[in-house]
């Protein structure tokens, strides 16, 4: 059904719409281009992140390193949601390089200082890759 044009109904969509965009935009090429240019370098970072490991390899070493980052970017970049699990390579990649809890804390917040926060956006509660935060 489509709304009028003007109507609150439609303004809101519109709005949500904005949001979700703002949102893949903040998690795709800011926080975790960033993320892996400050862990692995400009040469490196991107390449790593998106590394695919061989055939027959899991996905990720250590399972709780990947939950602990994924919390951790959620902490510092907001909720991933269904879209964002698409980045739980990256982020296993991440573990699989051994870096440690301390770093990938002050990388995922260094990177991620410009997280838009409006605690009434649609965006505020969150699907990630472990459940609902």
């Amino acid at each position: 059904m489509k709304s009028e044009e003007g109507s609150a109904r439609k303004l809101d969509a519109q709005k949500q719409l904005l949001e979700a965009l703002a949102h893949r935009l903040h998690v795709d090429d800011t926080s975790m281009e960033l993320i892996g240019t400050i862990l692995f370098g400009s040469e490196n970072g991107r390449e790593t992140v998106r590394a695919v490991r061989a055939a027959g390899k899991p996905l990720v070493d250590d399972w709780g390193c990947l939950r602990r980052t994924v919390r951790i970017f959620e902490k510092y970049c907001g909720p991933l949601k269904q879209y964002g699990m698409k980045h739980t390579r990256a982020f296993a990649n991440i573990c699989n390089a051994g870096i440690s809890k301390r770093v990938i804390s002050a990388a995922v917040s260094q990177a991620c200082v410009r997280f838009p926060t409006n605690p009434r956006s649609t965006l505020a509660k969150g699907f990630g890759p472990f459940g609902t935060v």
